[in-house]
């Protein structure tokens, strides 16, 4: 009787108990067109799967267009020209490998231009995991009338062999912009206004620390934090109307605070310095300086220093 057993062990010790070393695996190489390739038709897929999702919630391609579109519009800035518009929906058409433009006429208000169809091959006659070809072309057709609506854009199609004629208008309608446009705008006309005002200091004569001082002086007493936790909490909410802000609190108690926060102005301040002449590390130095007098009025004791792109900070109290 115990003979199968021994037999049914070796067996299974010769198909599952010999590991693969490093060497026996050899990944396969992939030019960039095969790679771009292959991202256009995962990207289909993705479409015949959320056209899926949506049918097995009770929506149809269109409404399911609609949602996508409503989402993606949020990125767009309104009040667009026909011509703007064309050429955002060109950039993003292109993502695909054989996607092919042509403009076929203009007009000051208006232009025509003709769209090959890329998915077509990748879904097939029969559609892609079960979703019809025409399933997925309605709910991207849908997404397209629904941005350009946001954008103040009229926008008309009709298929002509194995293209789609799509004709552009411009409304010169409402601007719409969403919040997290505006928000994006506000802050970096902000930082543009702080930029000017400190390369006019820093021409004066003063140094970024000398003017992060003079800040902290100036606004030292519109300041109520008895604590490192709250201290830390009020400078990090002024810097939230900057949406890059990116922090991480590493630890906190009554006591003590410390947090790491990603400089994020750097991209933004490097590419106005030879407007403004400050630097990013002018910027850290004088926000450093600014922090660390309104902490002294406080009786708190406020430390920083730069590290791999993040500004490590320590709040404790004297």
């Amino acid at each position: 009787m115990r003979r199968p057993v021994l037999i049914f062990t070796l067996i299974s010790i010769l198909f599952v108990g010999v590991p693969l070393s490093a060497q026996d695996i050899e990944l396969p190489e992939y030019t960039m067109e095969q790679r771009w390739q292959r991202l256009a038709t995962l990207t289909v897929g993705w479409h015949a799967a959320v056209v899926a999702l949506g049918e097995s919630q009770g929506m149809t391609p269109e409404e399911v267009g609609t949602w996508i579109g409503k989402f993606f519009a949020k990125s767009w800035l309104g009040g667009a020209e026909a011509s703007q518009f064309l050429t955002g929906t060109y950039r993003n058409f292109m993502s695909f490998p054989d996607a092919e433009v042509e403009v076929m006429a203009t007009t000051p208000t208006s232009v025509t231009a003709r769209f090959n169809r890329p998915i077509d091959d990748m879904v097939g006659p029969v559609g892609r995991i079960g979703v019809p070809r025409e399933n997925i072309v309605a709910m991207l057709e849908r997404v397209d009338a629904v941005v350009a609506d946001w954008v103040g854009v009229d926008m008309e199609r009709r298929s002509e062999g194995d293209y789609d004629i799509v004709t552009m208008e411009t409304r010169y309608g409402p601007i719409r912009a969403s919040n997290d446009i505006r928000w994006n705008r506000s802050s970096y006309l902000s930082w543009l206004t702080w930029l000017q005002l400190m390369s006019l200091r820093m021409e004066s004569g003063m140094t970024a620390r000398e003017i992060g001082a003079a800040n902290a002086e100036l606004y030292k007493t519109t300041w109520s934090a008895p604590t490192p936790w709250r201290f830390f909490r009020g400078m990090l909410w002024n810097q939230m109307t900057d949406p890059g802000t990116d922090c991480e609190v590493l630890s906190a108690s009554s006591d003590e605070v410390r947090a790491r926060c990603r400089e994020h102005y750097r991209d933004l301040v490097e590419q106005n310095e030879s407007r403004f002449g400050v630097t990013p590390e002018d910027v850290f130095e004088s926000g450093r300086a600014f922090a660390e007098g309104v902490a002294e009025h406080l009786g708190l004791r406020w430390t920083e220093v730069l590290e791999d792109g993040y500004r490590v900070i320590a709040v404790t109290r004297r």
